[in-house]
């Protein structure tokens, strides 16, 4: 797999199927169509090629009326989870307010079909793209047939019973602390990566010490307020832990903090390094205790809680 950092440094003029999108998430809906885009390709002996952005769209076209979007990957970690589906090369297209504005059979006939032989489009029902996102899928089939010489799929979107999964309703469920519904439509567990920094070191005088997390990127969504049982990668080694999101409000905090006590062991010398945390199972809200007893109490019953649930990835 090759990355090219924009449809210009595109090399040569390739025979390609092409899908296009950010895919936040890469959940079952986004593997369906890459799997199905990377079949055809290999089928006809051509080049598969999925074309994302940086930054996100939404980042660019502002909408006051909303909040600021959080996201479930990084742009490194939407690359780590194409990496391995066997994609020939992953644009990454800079996105900026002159694209923005233009309308969807536009950026196709300026960037797409200038540097790439397309032989079809994979996509999904319910992507659109160009100015307002008025090129929906089907119209993208139309534009095909009546226009250009390429065949578009159209992959239907994945659900659940009631449940339409994409990336809008996996944040729903990581804001929610519903981590099982949310890894069980990405086929992983929702990550966040940080750098360990200094905390007020109460932990240590509850018996229950403390890494404080800075998360790497301040746009990745921060799953609800409540303590998780998650798993710890630091140095090479992984175990189980206990992150609490919150506020801290027996000892009166007053802003957000992340976290984590790793179980059955004694980590030191640790601040600066980077780690991160894989998110299985909401254990419970956050809630003041009436004093410090109460409080250690519950953090006991927690870490019996949480090193008795399996881990599977």
């Amino acid at each position: 797999m090759e990355i090219v950092s924009s449809i210009d440094n595109l090399p040569g003029y390739p025979e390609a199927y092409i899908t296009i999108g950010t895919f936040d998430g890469f959940h079952l809906g986004h593997q369906r169509v890459v799997s199905r885009l990377v079949e055809k390709a290999e089928q006809s002996r051509k080049k598969s090629i999925l074309i994302t952005f940086a930054p996100h769209p939404r980042e660019i076209i502002a909408d006051n009326t909303k909040e600021p979007i959080r996201f479930i990957n990084s742009l490194e970690e939407r690359i780590q989870n194409l990496s391995v589906t066997g994609l020939d090369f992953i644009i990454i297209q800079p996105f900026n307010q002159y694209i923005s504005n233009l309308d969807g059979e536009t950026f196709l006939e300026r960037y797409i079909l200038k540097r790439i032989n397309v032989q079809g489009f994979v996509i999904g029902e319910s992507h659109t793209f160009g100015k307002d996102r008025k090129c929906t899928a089907q119209r993208l089939k139309e534009l095909s047939e009546k226009k250009y010489d390429f065949d578009v799929e159209i992959i239907s979107r994945v659900t659940n019973g009631d449940f339409i999964i994409n990336s809008s309703n996996i944040r729903r469920l990581i804001a929610t602390g519903d981590m099982e519904s949310a890894k069980k439509y990405m086929k992983k567990p929702f990550h966040m990566k940080g750098r360990i920094i200094t905390g007020e070191k109460r932990g240590r005088t509850l018996n229950f010490p403390t890494l404080n997390i800075l998360p790497s990127s301040p746009k990745k969504i921060i799953p609800k307020v409540g303590v998780y049982c998650v798993k710890v990668h630091i140095q090479r080694n992984v175990y189980k832990g206990m992150c609490n999101i919150g506020y801290r409000p027996t000892f009166q905090g007053n802003h957000l903090t992340i976290e984590v006590h790793v179980v059955d062991q004694k980590l030191n010398n640790l601040y600066g390094r980077e780690l991160s945390m894989e998110f299985f199972h909401f254990m419970r809200e956050e809630k003041r205790f009436e004093n410090v007893d109460e409080l250690k109490k519950q953090l006991e019953k927690d870490k019996i809680m949480c090193r008795d649930l399996k881990l599977e990835d």
